[in-house]
């Protein structure tokens, strides 16, 4: 069996419960399928902001600091997770309405983390409403581009704790893990003739792209092996009948 071929259930950190849900969800039964379940859009995080640096018309940021306290807040489907972020400038609520038990669970008060999310003002204070959140000491070791991936997902599957840091952290793990297997599927006549990179380093720009430029080239190179093999098989018919 290839690589690409194996079950979506024995990638790290995705066991039984998330797989079917990603089959369901998603239909990603393979590695491969998750391989080629590409980003729809991409975040520039190439800068960190003080909280003083809000307004209302920021757009979706990065902010460094701590956790200081979490409350909980409404009743029933207004019940909501607010968390104080502190950093030397100010502080910040974060809020949750889904996935509330995976923050308390897993998220540590009075370490430095890293969020990222789009501020909005209410009541004279700033809050980010689901935020993306990692400890700095794994953001730090983690494989970061200034143009971060994301996802197409569903409800489901973020009240179940797959969020689009976790999906990230699913490609991390895949590419890492099979990267050195992943076999080149055009000629290198055509490659060169086509200025094309190579499939290695299409799907690993694709996913975690190291500059706009090469994100260009990677969409380029992919879109063309979908179209050459899809014009192939139609020549391919036509000299069978």
């Amino acid at each position: 069996m290839h690589i690409l071929e194996t079950p979506i259930d024995y990638l790290k950190g995705v066991g039984p419960a998330r797989s079917d849900l990603l089959r369901k969800e998603l239909r990603i039964f393979t590695y491969g399928d998750l391989l080629h379940h590409y980003p729809f859009r991409y975040i520039d995080k190439s800068k960190v902001y003080n909280i003083t640096d809000l307004t209302p018309d920021t757009p979706s940021i990065q902010l460094k600091g701590q956790i200081i306290k979490f409350e909980e807040k409404g009743q029933k489907r207004s019940k909501r997770l607010i968390a104080h972020f502190k950093d030397e400038t100010g502080v910040v609520e974060l809020v949750w309405f889904k996935g509330t038990k995976w923050i308390k669970s897993g998220v540590k008060l009075n370490q430095q983390y890293i969020v990222f999310g789009k501020p909005s003002a209410y009541s004279g204070k700033f809050n980010i409403v689901h935020p993306e959140m990692d400890l700095l000491e794994d953001y730090n070791r983690k494989l970061q581009t200034k143009l971060q991936p994301v996802y197409s997902s569903t409800d489901k599957l973020v009240n179940s704790g797959v969020s689009n840091k976790i999906f990230r952290g699913y490609l991390q793990d895949l590419l890492q893990q099979i990267f050195e297997q992943i076999q080149e599927s055009l000629s290198a006549e055509l490659i060169v003739s086509q200025e094309l990179i190579g499939k290695k380093e299409a799907l690993l720009n694709i996913h975690f792209p190291t500059s706009p430029e090469m994100l260009e080239k990677a969409q380029y190179r992919l879109k063309f092996e979908e179209l050459f093999f899809i014009q192939l098989q139609l020549v391919r018919k036509k000299l069978i009948r």
